[in-house]
């Protein structure tokens, strides 16, 4: 079996219930007809980051531009931010290579610190802008 902790923030920013169901290859949130195409995102994000490295700008510059164009493309599809973006998109890749293997995706509206390991109270931090 395969437990994945995502977010409950996949689904969009909605109120009211919200039927849990799995994010299948390709879905967006908006109401696009574009198809999300993961590989196609890839060659976008390394194309860009070629850009950037041609055009010989600092580190910091490079890492804001890229959190931008990240940005831009998530709510291109209807997320809000990069964090829920690249957590759907982990689900899809789950969903559709997990093959027969049993799959529970858990999605919480938060995520805390560790009880115990590696330490208490350890949290990686994830830098998103929302």
């Amino acid at each position: 079996m395969l437990a994945h902790v995502s977010t409950a923030y996949v689904c969009g920013e909605k109120s009211g219930v919200i039927s849990e169901k799995p994010l299948m290859m390709g879905e967006t949130l908006n109401q696009t007809s574009e198809v999300l195409d993961i590989e196609a995102e890839l060659k976008h994000m390394r194309t860009r980051l070629e850009e950037l490295k041609s055009l010989q700008v600092s580190k910091s510059e490079e890492t804001e531009a890229m959190e931008s164009f990240g940005l831009e493309r998530a709510r291109a599809f209807g997320w809000p931010n990069t964090y829920v973006f690249t957590n759907a998109m982990g689900e899809m890749f789950i969903g559709k290579y997990g093959g027969n293997l049993p799959i529970v995706i858990i999605r919480p509206t938060i995520i805390t610190s560790t009880y115990k390991e590696p330490f208490p109270g350890w949290i990686e931090s994830a830098r998103y802008k929302s």
